[in-house]
This record gives C-alpha cells, structure tokens and sequence, in this order.
C-alpha cells in the first residue's frame, strides 16, 4: 500500500505537479481512510458468507422415512412391546432403524410422525403407543363390534433434540397385522425444520 502511495507521488511530481499544489499528507490521509473502510466492509461481507454457508448446510440436513411392520401378526407378551418395522420404503438420512425400530433425531429441530396400524380381524381390540423418549406422546384404541379388520391413525408435531428416539409400541396382551405385501401397518416421520 505504502509503495503504491509512493508511485503515486512520483507519478505527481513526474507530470510536472508541483508539490507545494499537491497536498500529499491529506491525499494520503483520504487514501488510508478509503482502506480502513474497504477492509470494514470486507470483515463485514465475509461474515455474511459465513452465515450464508451455515443456512445453506442446515437447508441440506433431510430426514425423512416411511416403513411398515411386513410380518402378519405382531403380539406383545407380558410385556409392552417395541414395534420394529422392518419394511423399509424410504429411509432418507438413516435416522430410523430398521433392527431397533427406533428413529434418532439426527439434528434438533420440529418433526411431523404419523402412524396407521391394522388390528387382527380377530380381535375385540387393539392398542398402540406413541414415544418419545420412553415417554407416552399419544395412546389411541379401538373395539372392534363387528368382526372386520380395524386401522388406527394418528399424526403430531414434536420438537426434539439430536438424540432424542420415537418408537412405538404396543401394550402387553395385544396385537397388530400387517399384511406380507400391503404395508396395512405404517410408520413415517420427516423434519419440518432444524432448530
């Protein structure tokens, strides 16, 4: 910078300007000031890029799944049982695990989960949970009176933190079917948006 500034005035006093015309010193002073400006500016625009960059990554994050129970019937013991949907249809982000059947929350942000569920034509009821956590989201029912087979649905928005898992289960005593081949019996979940 300072050698341009001295080209600058030798360029001046080259051209036949004298310098008693030539106020070097506050030249000098607007030129410093234009830089202390320029390299402001220049903080300010790289800052900007760096946010830009990090929106953009989190716009990328996408998770998203949709799988089904694919066995016949599905009976809980004594126990409540943990519902692993092992059918998987789409399974964007890897967050669900088809040998657990539990989704992760890979980022913290809003996630919209839906089910549908199947009872055995069979039985007089059927029960299915909702978690988070270990935690009951939702707990739905239905008695069936006449003999056909029964579908529960249900879907809700839930915050979670990375980490955090949704399953679903079913109470002890009870049971699901799931056509071989139909996916009668489903499970999806999609981030809304990172928070």
């Amino acid at each position: 910078m300072r050698a341009a500034i001295s080209l600058l005035v030798l360029l001046f006093s080259m051209c036949g300007v004298q310098c008693g015309e030539l106020d070097v010193s506050a030249e000098l002073k607007e030129l410093r000031d234009m830089v202390v400006e320029l390299r402001g500016m220049l903080k300010y625009t790289q800052n900007e890029v760096k946010v830009l960059e990090a929106e953009n990554a989190a716009a990328k994050t996408k998770v998203a799944f949709s799988v089904g129970l694919g066995k016949g019937f599905t009976q809980a013991g004594s126990d409540h049982m943990n519902l692993v949907f092992s059918r998987v249809i789409t399974n964007v982000g890897e967050a669900y695990s088809s040998e657990t059947g539990f989704f992760t929350a890979p980022v913290s942000g809003v996630y919209y989960f839906r089910f549908t569920v199947r009872d055995d034509p069979y039985s007089s009821a059927m029960h299915i949970m909702l978690n988070k956590n270990g935690e009951r989201l939702v707990w739905l029912w239905d008695y069936d009176t006449d003999g056909r087979p029964n579908y529960l649905s249900s879907g809700l928005t839930v915050q979670l933190e990375q980490g955090d898992a949704v399953n679903m289960m079913i109470p002890a005593g009870y049971r699901l079917w799931d056509d071989a081949d139909g996916n009668e019996s489903t499970f999806s979940g999609f981030l809304l948006f990172r928070l």
